[in-house]
């Protein structure tokens, strides 16, 4: 296959494929199709198992569940050897492999690279563009870590801890270094192959690849169909290639943004979106909620943990707060990674024992402020470090943009200190900003609402889909310099 041509030109770095931010529980915002839909938690209808002690207090435990497989790759393989002839991905141009296929070269490749001596704790970095042969390296970088030694009759099959290394992905680098997280096995099979991170996925559901690789999210889209028999559908370069392939799927796993450049009304097909990354505008959500299961990671409310997780609402000391007081939300259970690559401070300063769980662990510091309702559920209230200081007040910069959102006709928006003044940045730009302030006032106490307002006609965004902060800092820097 000429396409597998190049492969072994592997740098022993890294394979960037996640986040910790998807690895503890989040909000579902879910609706069935002609439904407005209800915030509820991302789990089963199924209440938290709470220990009696912690009902109180603000310590929330996930059910407890057992995960059907201990490695990324033996999930694939189960279903590569029920329905081989099944197609497993097919890209922009209509090439496709099957499950059978895709088993076969993942396993001629991961025999190469074990010639080479990559084996079990070894980091590898994928130099390969968006393609079938990604693919197929990921999966084969991932059999390399079989502890015992490739052969043609047992192609790499063999178990490996759930807690061994599965990937590294890099967090944001604004610090000037980024922080690469390990990921393991057992965090991915908790969360991809039970639901609702599933998102239904199953033998034959078509899902779409449109996210870069260096995402997190992108992780979701790849192995998640993969590991439950989906078909995955590979987006192109071009514009006319993404609608293609959002004409095509039944799951599309996005960021907001990326979102918002589409009208649900064309894509009849989609039976199931998920949004994470940033916060979803309600009238986005609402949109797409009146034609489609419509799954928001990223709102207020967070709801409960997931099976096998937890989260603690804990003080400056590590004690759980009174229910209804805001603090620092830490995660627990199978989700937490192993922490950070080449730096003990930050895996010291973000992870800790977890005391609260009976099943012990570590315990990861997410920097998000929440609280535990009276209701039982779990409240998002910001993040520690997007807090900026106005006038002596501290505010949260993630409730002034959703307050933007709330204005009728925005779609996006954005709330940024650009040196003393508080910018409001919105679309579509024929949205005033008389109107957007005179929303936000209603909503905001008198040192949080934006001094500066910006109109946009389409919202920039990174290579992640994500809003690009910097650019629009640096576009109010040219303006006024």
């Amino acid at each position: 296959m000429n396409d597998l041509r190049g492969f072994l030109d592997v740098v022993r770095c890294l394979c960037s494929l996640w986040r910790p931010a998807l690895q503890f529980p989040s909000t579902e915002c879910r609706a069935t199709p002609g439904e407005a839909y209800a915030v509820s938690p991302l789990l089963s209808s199924d209440p938290p198992l709470v220990p009696k002690h912690t009902t109180g207090s603000s310590l929330v435990f996930g059910p407890s569940i057992i995960v059907p497989y201990d490695t990324i790759h033996g999930a694939f393989l189960v279903q590569a050897e029920a329905r081989p002839a099944q197609t497993a991905i097919v890209d922009f141009t209509g090439y496709s492999v099957t499950y059978g296929e895709l088993d076969r070269l993942s396993a001629q490749l991961a025999i190469q690279l074990r010639a080479t001596g990559v084996g079990s704790g070894a980091h590898v970095c994928l130099l390969i563009e968006r393609s079938v042969a990604q693919v197929v390296a990921i999966i084969a970088v991932l059999r390399t870590a079989s502890s015992s030694g490739p052969s043609c009759a047992a192609p790499l099959s063999a178990s490996i801890a759930q807690s061994n290394s599965a990937y590294i992905i890099y967090t944001s680098g604004t610090t000037g270094r980024p922080k690469g997280v390990i990921v393991s096995h057992s965090n991915v099979c908790n969360l991809l192959c039970l639901s609702p991170g599933n998102l239904g996925i199953r033998p034959g559901t078509r899902v779409s690849q449109l996210l870069n690789v260096a995402f997190d999210m992108c992780a979701w889209e790849i192995l998640g169909c993969l590991m439950n028999g989906g078909t995955l559908h590979l987006r192109g370069p071009h514009r006319q290639d993404w609608i293609n392939v959002l004409k095509t799927v039944d799951v599309v796993i996005s960021t907001p943004s990326i979102l918002a450049q589409h009208d649900p009304a064309d894509y009849p097909n989609i039976r199931v979106v998920a949004t994470a990354g940033e916060p979803c505008p309600q009238s986005l959500a609402d949109r797409w909620a009146q034609r489609a299961t419509f799954y928001n990671c990223a709102l207020n409310t967070i709801g409960s943990p997931t099976p096998n997780n937890s989260v603690y609402v804990l003080d400056a000391e590590l004690h759980p707060v009174p229910r209804g007081e805001p603090g620092v939300m830490w995660a627990g259970g199978y989700g937490v990674c192993q922490g950070y690559l080449n730096r003990p401070d930050l895996t010291t300063n973000k992870f800790t024992r977890d005391v609260f769980s009976p099943q012990g662990g570590m315990m990861y510091n997410t920097g998000d402020i929440g609280r535990r309702r009276p209701d039982g559920q779990l409240e998002h209230l910001g993040r520690v470090d997007d807090q900026v200081k106005i006038k002596g007040f501290r505010v949260e910069l993630d409730g002034v943009s959703a307050a933007i959102r709330v204005c009728p006709g925005v779609m996006t928006a954005c709330a940024l200190l650009v040196g003393q003044d508080l910018w409001a940045f919105y679309t579509p730009d024929h949205v005033s900003a008389s109107k957007v302030r005179t929303t936000v006032e209603t909503l905001q106490p008198c040192y949080a609402v934006p001094s500066k307002y910006h109109a946009l006609a389409s919202m920039p965004l990174t290579s992640n889909g994500k809003i690009d902060k910097m650019y629009l800092k640096d576009l109010v820097r040219a303006q006024h310099s």
